[in-house]
């Protein structure tokens, strides 16, 4: 069953898989040689009586407070300690799809009455559209709204394809004139604040992001020349890593059911820093993707340390954690910050750019981000406000530990989870905000509600 979950959480998060690949996936499970290197420790799963949420329709453009619910380079500079360490990822352009620029008010106002004051936002900008007079109205969005954004760079989405084409390589096999395109773009921006967060690609360790096959020495020197051209461009720009997915299987030297490769994170980091053992001083902060088990269903108590090794997979360089480490979880970052230890890498603070659970309800019943069972979305919001506050005999029927909350843990900065406004086609499950095709906002989810309003609202 942990090979089974490892394999469907890797169905339900690459986009644009659809969901019925889980069937291919477990069949996948059934015929492979599978190593698995695994000390898993889960809790029993308890269920709570919950009572699903309504879905109540609203015809026009409401007020936010109006909506009804239902929820060599120079050192890299310190990230400051902030009191409001909220935030959401925001879909205004998922890389395939885009809301419409005069959507963005709306949306980035609902955005700050969840994540309140300073918050976090989270946006993915797209290399073939590195425009300021684009996404200059995004950041001075912020500035009014007093939210922090977090720019994610990424490639280009090959829709033929279907992937995301990895950046081309000079002759010399740097990655400095793509470096400089992007360091002209986020130096060319009026931000908001001081610290300017730049996240660099995402998830390489799945093919679909990096051209059907990963390659952690040519991300590894893209992650170091992109960094130092921000950082020389922009004494405010604070740099992270790409999220990388834990739950990936490693497919070694066959592809997986999609006909594409994927590699286990581990073995992911360990040759990037074989090629380049200073790839990691070129950081400000390690951005993680700690999503929630099941995968994206259950609670924050159940984590597990787990890597599957399929095919003619191999990694010599695995280092068994110490106990209570995990991998898989909502404090998979611990385990992350572990493997940097053992390069002697000093800790990062981590930012939790992508996380969150998906909800049964959707106003487009044929979105594919499904394939499972999903829990209601108090349920989900109840799983959040665990995550990030931990219980205190709050929720009686549910565990008071297992996990490490994010807001009390000195380690974690930011927590953005994933996202509040995709296309529904797509994000139907995923989002917080309940939107129709053309992205108005019909009504609000409970893991809105709950960061909104402080409470549950059935």
């Amino acid at each position: 069953m942990e090979q089974q979950r490892s394999f469907s959480k890797l169905s339900s998060k690459l986009y644009p898989m659809a969901f019925g690949v889980l069937v291919l996936l477990m069949a996948c499970t059934a015929s492979s040689d599978v190593t698995v290197v695994t000390s898993t420790v889960i809790k029993n799963t308890v269920t709570a009586s919950l009572t699903p949420s309504a879905t109540p329709s609203t015809p026009a453009l409401p007020p936010v407070s109006e909506v009804t619910s239902t929820a060599s380079s120079p050192t890299p500079g310190a990230i400051p300690s902030h009191s409001n360490k909220l935030g959401v990822h925001l879909l205004l352009d998922d890389g395939r799809n885009a809301w419409p620029m005069d959507l963005w008010p709306l949306h980035l106002r609902y955005a700050q009455e969840a994540v309140g004051e300073w918050g976090y936002v989270t946006e993915l900008i797209r290399l073939d559209d590195l425009d300021p007079t684009h996404w200059q109205p995004f950041l001075d969005l912020c500035a009014e709204l007093d939210l922090k954004p977090i720019l994610r760079l990424a490639t280009t989405y090959d829709q033929e394809a279907g992937w995301w084409i990895a950046p081309q390589p000079d002759k010399d096999g740097t990655y400095q004139t793509v470096a400089a395109r992007y360091a002209s773009f986020v130096v060319a921006l009026q931000w908001p604040t001081p610290k300017h967060y730049v996240i660099v690609g995402n998830e390489p360790n799945h093919g679909n992001e990096w051209s059907g096959r990963p390659d952690p020495a040519a991300y590894a020197r893209f992650l170091i020349d992109v960094a130092r051209a921000l950082h020389v461009a922009d004494p405010g720009a604070r740099i992270l890593n790409a999220g990388f997915d834990p739950y990936t299987p490693n497919t070694g030297s066959l592809t997986f059911v999609d006909g594409l490769y994927y590699m286990d994170e581990e073995t992911f980091l360990d040759q990037m820093y074989a090629a380049y053992p200073d790839v990691f001083s070129h950081l400000d902060a390690w951005a993680s993707h700690s999503y929630p088990m099941g995968p994206l269903t259950q609670g924050p108590w159940q984590q597990s340390y787990q890597v599957d090794l399929i095919n003619d997979a191999v990694n010599p360089d695995h280092v068994e954690p110490p106990p209570g480490i995990h991998n898989r979880g909502v404090n998979g970052y611990e385990w992350e910050l572990f493997k940097l230890s053992t390069y002697g890498v000093p800790p990062l603070p981590a930012m939790i750019t992508e996380t969150g659970w998906r909800h049964a309800e959707s106003t487009d019943p044929a979105t594919t981000d499904n394939g499972r069972t999903l829990p209601n979305a108090i349920t989900v919001a109840q799983y959040l406000d665990l995550a990030l506050y931990g219980n205190g005999d709050r929720y009686a029927e549910l565990p008071d530990d297992g996990w490490t909350p994010w807001i009390t843990d000195p380690r974690v900065v930011a927590v953005t989870p994933f996202a509040l406004d995709g296309f529904p086609s797509e994000w139907g499950h995923t989002n917080w905000l309940a939107l129709d095709s053309s992205g108005r906002i019909l009504h609000t989810y409970a893991p809105f509600d709950l960061l909104a309003t402080g409470s549950i609202r059935p």
